[in-house]
C-alpha cells in the first residue's frame, strides 16, 4: 500500500517530468522548423506550478502566466487539447485561437493572462472582488514573474485588493530575469516579497522553489491565510529558467555561470528523484516506468495534434463578445 506521504511525492516528480519532457518536445519542433504558436519553456521552474497548483481547491479561479505548462499539468488540463492549442490546432481546448500565451480552460477555473502581461494582476482581482460578495470561500490566484512587479498594474490591484481585503492570493514566479535584466538590478532589491510592506500585507519567499514540497507547504500556508478572510497575500517563489527567454535565444549572455551552476545543482527533476530515493527508497525501476508512461502519453499526444487540422478563418471571430 502506498502511503500518502509517497503518493504525493510520486505525483509531484510524474508531474514535473511530464512537464519537463512536454517543454523538451516543443523545444525540438521549434529547432527543426515545425510551426507553433507563441512558446516559452519552463524548463528548471516546474516545481513552482506542480507544488502551488496542488494547494488551490478546483472552484478557485486560477491565472497563471506564460510559462505554466507544469501549472496547466498539474490542474488537469487534457494533455491532447493542450498540445494542440499549442501547435494553434483546431482540437486545442480553445480551437488554436489562443496558442500557448493566451492559454485558458475554463473547465478547470484556468483563466487568460491577456494580450499583454499587466492583466495577469486585474483579472483575478476582478475574480476575487465577486468572490468576497459571495462569501463561498473561494479565492483567485494571480501568477506573474519578477519583471511584472515593475509595472503599475501590480501596484494598482494590490493596493485595490488590500483596501477591500479581497481574497488574492499574488504568487510571483521568480526565475530572476525578465527577459534578459536581472531583477535585482531592476530593482535594487534581492526579494521582492518585501514590496508587501508598502500594502500592509504579508509577503513570504520560498528561497529554493526548486523544491516542490517547500513550494506546496507555502502555498498551502499562504491559501489558508487568505481563505479565511484576511485579505490578499504576496508569495514568492525563487526558481531559474535554464533556458533563455524563447527559443530564440539561448540566455547564456545575461547569466552568471557561477550562479547558473548553483541553480543546476538544485534541478527540480534532480532534486525530486534525491527525495525519492533517498527518504521514500523508491527503485529506479519504478521511476522509469512512470517516465515510460510519461513518453506514451506524450508519443499518443502529438500523434493526435499533428494529425489535427488548423482551424477554419472564419473561427477568429467566434467567442469575442458574451451572447446575451
Amino acid at each position: 500500500m502506498v502511503s500518502s506521504a509517497l503518493s504525493l511525492q510520486l505525483e509531484f516528480y510524474e508531474n514535473m517530468y511530464k512537464s519537463r519532457r512536454f517543454d523538451e518536445r516543443l523545444w525540438d519542433a521549434y529547432t527543426s522548423g515545425k510551426l507553433l504558436g507563441m512558446t516559452h519553456l519552463g524548463i528548471g521552474e516546474e516545481a513552482v506550478g506542480t507544488g502551488t497548483m496542488k494547494a488551490f481547491r478546483p472552484e478557485d479561479i486560477v491565472c497563471p502566466h506564460h510559462r505554466s505548462h507544469a501549472h496547466q499539468l498539474m490542474r488537469g488540463c487534457d494533455l491532447k487539447s493542450l498540445l494542440s492549442e499549442t501547435l494553434l490546432k483546431a482540437t486545442g481546448v480553445c480551437k488554436g485561437k489562443a496558442g500557448e500565451a493566451h492559454f485558458m480552460d475554463v473547465s478547470k477555473n484556468l483563466y487568460v493572462l491577456g494580450g499583454t502581461l499587466g492583466p495577469c494582476f486585474t483579472v483575478p482581482l476582478g475574480f476575487a472582488y465577486n468572490f468576497k460578495h459571495e462569501g463561498k470561500g473561494n479565492i483567485a490566484v494571480a501568477y506573474s514573474g519578477d519583471g511584472c512587479t515593475c509595472e503599475g498594474p501590480f501596484y494598482e490591484a494590490m493596493n485595490m485588493a488590500t483596501a477591500f481585503k479581497l481574497p488574492l492570493l499574488m504568487i510571483i514566479q521568480n526565475n530572476f530575469f525578465a527577459i534578459s535584466e536581472d531583477f535585482r538590478k531592476m530593482t535594487g532589491l534581492q526579494s521582492l516579497s518585501t514590496r508587501a510592506a508598502g500594502f500592509g500585507i504579508p509577503g513570504v519567499t520560498v528561497e529554493n522553489g526548486n523544491d516542490a514540497e517547500a513550494v506546496y507547504n507555502a502555498t498551502k500556508s499562504a491559501v489558508d491565510y487568505v481563505r479565511a478572510g484576511n485579505g490578499p497575500m504576496i508569495l514568492e517563489i525563487k526558481t531559474w529558467r535554464q533556458m533563455g527567454h524563447a527559443p530564440n535565444e539561448a540566455g547564456t549572455k545575461y547569466k552568471d555561470p557561477d550562479e547558473q551552476a548553483m541553480w543546476m545543482k538544485r534541478d527540480p527533476i534532480k532534486l525530486q528523484t534525491a527525495k525519492l530515493k533517498e527518504q521514500y527508497q523508491v527503485s529506479d525501476e519504478r521511476l522509469a516506468a512512470i517516465n515510460a508512461g510519461v513518453e506514451r502519453e506524450l508519443d499518443e499526444a502529438w500523434a493526435y495534434a499533428e494529425a489535427a487540422p488548423y482551424s477554419e478563418p472564419e473561427i477568429a471571430m467566434q467567442h469575442i463578445y458574451a451572447e446575451c
